[in-house]
């Protein structure tokens, strides 16, 4: 009996530690994800700032000086590490009231305030249980192309129908919702795609600030 009692005390003392282990983790897990995105406010800020005084003064010191600051491991600052911190510290408002639901990571934050732009929700994207803090960067990129996009109703295309464009990233050779509901379409479009009519244009995009590649959708989504 006191054997078992022994066993039982040691193993909660390791349960214990584990669980203060746990907590640690996830503290230093928010506080990264919310200095992440309280640095991209303030660089682009001073960025801006900096600009602003070498006009003034025809000088460079002030960029240069804020530029060695835009990577966290001192690496060669691009122009695309600029854009990702730009993007964060637009969206930065929905990114702070959902933080809770975020990774800590610069890209995976970038990624979501591109879908934020977009018009994704992020607490809806959690409260489905397809975004947390422990998602990957892979996860978040197919969530991303999903998101709805507005669409300009009534938009008069070439042959003078009613038309709607919609671009969703293609990641993979899978289906990508584009964030219509059928029933929004044109009564004559819902009869074309009902018999399995395929209105659809794919083309080649260059993503400006990651510079890849990615396959651009643009046309009726069901």
């Amino acid at each position: 009996m006191g054997s078992k009692q022994l066993v039982s005390a040691t193993f909660k003392k390791k349960l214990h530690s584990l669980e203060g282990l746990r907590d640690q983790i996830n503290k230093g897990h928010f506080i990264l994800a919310a200095a992440y995105i309280e640095f991209a406010e303030q660089f682009i800020s001073l960025y801006v700032e900096a600009k602003a005084q070498d006009k003034a003064n025809g000088t460079k010191t002030h960029v240069e000086s804020v530029l060695e600051l835009g990577t966290l491991d001192g690496s060669q600052l691009t122009t695309q590490t600029i854009s990702k911190w730009r993007k964060i510290a637009e969206e930065a408002r929905e990114l702070k009231k959902n933080q809770k639901y975020l990774p800590s990571s610069r890209d995976a934050l970038y990624f979501i305030a591109k879908g934020v732009e977009k018009g994704v929700k992020i607490r809806s994207l959690a409260n489905r249980g397809e975004l947390s803090a422990e998602s990957t960067l892979t996860d978040i990129k197919r969530l991303i192309p999903t998101g709805k996009r507005k669409a300009k109703k009534g938009q008069r295309g070439p042959s003078g129908g009613a038309t709607i464009n919609i671009g969703a990233e293609v990641n993979a050779f899978s289906a990508v919702p584009l964030g219509l509901d059928a029933d929004q379409l044109p009564s004559a479009v819902q009869k074309l795609l009902h018999k399995g009519t395929v209105l659809l244009q794919v083309k080649i995009e260059i993503d400006p600030d990651t510079n890849r590649p990615s396959l651009m959708a643009v046309g009726y989504g069901v």
